[in-house]
C-alpha cells in the first residue's frame, strides 16, 4: 500500500514537471530517478525495517515464553495462568508480553487454545513463531497434553533459533560479494570514462556523435546502469541475507547513495 501511495505521487510529480519544463525533466532525469527511487522505497524500508525489529524481538523472547510455560505447569499451575505468571513476573518482556497478555485474554473470554494460538501465529507470522505454532498445534490435535508439548517444545526453541542465526552468518558473505562487485563496476565504469572516453573526445574521427550521444550520452549510460545495479544488487543482498526480497530495499537505498556520490566526484554529470 505505501508502495502504491508513493508510486502513484511520483508519477504525478513527473507527468507535472513534464508539462510544465521538460527540458527540465530531460537535463536532471538521473537525478529525479533517483528521488523516485527514494520516495518509493524509503518509506517502505523504514516500516519493513521497524517490522523486523519487532519480530526479531519477539523470537529472541520466544525460549523463554516456553521455557517457563513449561516450568511453570510442573507446578500444577493451568496455561492461563502459566503464562500470566510469565508476563507479571517479567520473565518476558515488550513486545512479546503484549502479545502473551492477548492471548491469555482470548482464551479467558472462552476461546480455546487452537484458536487464541492461530490468532497469535497470524498476528506475529514469523518463521519462527509459525514453526513453533504449527507444531504445538499438531501436537494438541494428535492427543498430547499441553504441559508435555511445551516441555519438549522448549529444547527446540532454541535450537530453531541458533540455525536461524548460524543461516543468517553463513550468507554474508554473499552480501559482502555483492558490495564487492558493484564497487568494482563503479571503479571500471569510471576508468572508462576519465581514462578512455573523455580522452577521445579531442578526436572526432574516432569517437565521433555515437549512438548514445558522444561523451554525455556516455555518462547518462553508466549514471542509468548504476542505478539499476544497485536496486538490484540490493534486493538479491536482502533476499541472500534475510530470504526476503523487500528487505533487500535498505542495500538499494546505500548501494545507490554511494553509486550516486562516487559518480558525481569522479564523472559529474552534464549538467555541471
Amino acid at each position: 500500500m505505501t508502495v502504491a501511495v508513493s508510486a502513484i505521487l511520483v508519477l504525478i510529480v513527473v507527468a507535472i514537471l513534464a508539462i510544465t519544463n521538460f527540458n527540465a525533466l530531460t537535463t536532471y532525469a538521473n537525478e529525479i530517478f533517483l528521488a523516485a527511487v527514494f520516495v518509493i522505497i524509503v518509506p517502505s524500508a523504514i516500516l519493513d525495517y521497524e517490522n523486523q525489529r519487532w519480530i526479531s524481538a519477539i523470537e529472541d523472547q520466544m525460549p523463554f515464553l516456553v521455557r517457563g510455560v513449561s516450568e511453570s505447569q510442573e507446578t500444577g499451575l493451568t496455561l492461563v495462568k502459566s503464562l500470566e505468571k510469565i508476563v507479571d513476573n517479567k520473565l518476558i518482556g515488550h513486545p512479546l508480553s503484549d502479545e502473551v497478555k492477548k492471548l491469555t485474554l482470548q482464551m479467558a473470554w472462552g476461546a480455546s487454545f487452537e484458536q487464541a494460538l492461530t490468532s497469535f501465529k497470524e498476528r506475529i507470522n514469523s518463521p519462527i513463531v509459525n514453526r513453533f505454532c504449527a507444531l504445538v498445534l499438531e501436537a494438541s490435535r494428535s492427543g498430547g497434553t499441553i504441559k508435555r508439548v511445551f516441555t519438549a517444545t522448549s529444547g527446540f526453541m532454541e535450537e530453531m533459533k541458533d540455525i536461524d542465526k548460524e543461516t543468517s552468518a553463513q550468507m554474508k558473505p554473499y552480501i559482502i560479494i555483492i558490495y564487492a562487485a558493484f564497487a568494482i563496476f563503479l571503479v571500471t565504469a569510471i576508468l572508462l570514462v576519465r581514462s578512455f572516453f573523455a580522452p577521445m573526445q579531442g578526436a572526432p574521427q574516432i569517437m565521433g556523435q555515437t549512438s548514445i550521444g558522444g561523451i554525455g550520452g556516455l555518462k547518462d549510460f553508466f549514471y542509468k546502469d548504476m542505478f539499476v545495479s544497485a536496486i538490484t544488487g540490493g534486493l538479491m543482498a536482502g533476499k541472500l541475507g534475510e530470504r526476503r526480497i523487500v528487505s533487500g530495499l535498505k542495500h538499494a537505498i546505500i548501494l545507490s547513495i554511494v553509486g550516486y556520490a562516487m559518480f558525481f566526484l569522479a564523472i559529474p554529470p552534464s549538467w555541471v
